[in-house]
């Protein structure tokens, strides 16, 4: 077709306006559609965690934090439930109750006290050459954090103090890496998880003895930089006090019919101190907010766009101004005026079409990049 050609050559020979036009559309084409399919890919992930999470119990206290607390391990609560409230459901109703101690970090990531029901609770797997946690002190470790922080079986890595300043206060854990767990592509990849008693640890309810350092009247806070545990001291730790009254940060809870789903939620109905959350309706609260403030962009996307379109406007009749002796040219070469005017309409259809090929693009390659982001610092 030889307008097409032409249009194509024409906006070869002008390398430099050719690029300012299609980047300009491109920019504002891409707003737009990064801004839909990242809050698409936000309401699905989070929609979906959701969905297989329906009950979230913890604290009382923001309904936000408890959920985002429960579904990420990032947001901290402003309080704990005791064990022995996990013990109360599980005695008490039936269904698949987890609990959740997540107030530490190690490198940065979360670290997540449970039970092994979590992995099946999620339907997390293990990459090969990994063992499952045999004794306090071990963990396993998202594909993320493996990933990452090249780890992986046999590995150790040490418990972030909580602050830095108190030069007095529990020594860092050091973990024992027993497995590298399946990529989920959720919050779980970013997570280290531990058994109970590791967290408690962690916490200092637990601790253990190290004969080694108590000789001569060495204090060890002057020799030991971080707890280990071994084989050979793991039987001195132990637990002072009730365990039933040990801390949680949540429980995660699903029960088997709408029945007893029904039961659990007026379980705590009355609760002063424990509020039960249904994650699935405090997601979508938490989504409306950020629909508003997309509704919000759209809008100012319109006005970029109707600016756009005015100075494209602007440029096509410049640009016609300016190509006066060349259309003249080419009229006296023998082109008719119907092939002049189909020229001109190509060129802005390659531009638009480029422009708009590299604004999917970009937006496809933003939301694979953000996905990943977005996992590793939810809040």
């Amino acid at each position: 077709m030889p307008s097409l050609f032409l249009a194509w050559r024409y906006l070869r020979a002008r390398p430099g306006q050719s690029a300012v036009m299609i980047l300009g559309l491109a920019l504002a084409l891409y707003l737009p559609l990064v801004t839909h399919r990242l809050v698409d890919e936000f309401d699905r992930t989070i929609g979906a965690r959701a969905a297989n999470t329906p009950l979230v119990i913890g604290p009382k206290g923001s309904r936000f934090d408890l959920a985002l607390h429960g579904l990420y391990f990032r947001a901290r609560n402003n309080g704990t439930v005791p064990y022995s409230e996990y013990t109360r459901l599980v005695d008490r109703h039936d269904g698949t109750m987890i609990p959740l101690h997540s107030k530490f970090t190690a490198k940065g990531y979360p670290v997540v006290g449970t039970t092994v029901d979590y992995f099946h609770f999620r339907n997390i797997g293990m990459q090969p050459g990994g063992k499952t946690m045999r004794q306090v002190g071990d963990c396993e470790l998202g594909a993320t954090v493996a990933k990452e922080l090249g780890l992986g079986p046999g590995d150790t890595i040490l418990t972030d103090r909580e602050n830095l300043f108190d030069l007095a206060g529990d020594y860092p854990l050091q973990l024992n890496i027993t497995a590298v767990l399946a990529p989920t592509g959720t919050a779980d990849d970013t997570a280290i998880f531990v058994e109970l008693k590791t967290a408690w640890i962690i916490e200092g309810i637990g601790h253990g003895h190290d004969p080694d350092l108590d000789h001569n009247g060495t204090s060890p806070k002057l020799v030991k930089t971080h707890l280990e545990i071994t084989p050979e001291n793991v039987e001195s730790f132990h637990f002072h006090g009730d365990s039933a009254s040990f801390p949680l940060t949540a429980l995660l809870a699903r029960a088997e019919d709408a029945k007893g789903q029904a039961l659990m939620l007026a379980d705590y109905q009355d609760n002063p101190t424990i509020q039960i959350l249904k994650t699935p309706e405090v997601m979508a609260e938490l989504m409306g907010m950020i629909l508003r403030v997309r509704d919000f962009l759209d809008a100012h996307h319109v006005l970029v766009a109707t600016a756009m379109g005015a100075l494209l406007a602007l440029i096509i009749a410049l640009t016609r101004r300016l190509r006066a002796r060349e259309m003249e040219t080419l009229t006296l070469l023998g082109c008719r005026l119907g092939l002049l005017l189909t020229i001109q309409v190509c060129e802005i259809l390659l531009t638009l079409g480029l422009a708009c090929t590299l604004a999917i693009l970009g937006s496809i390659c933003t939301v694979k990049a953000w996905s990943e982001i977005l996992l590793h610092f939810a809040p």
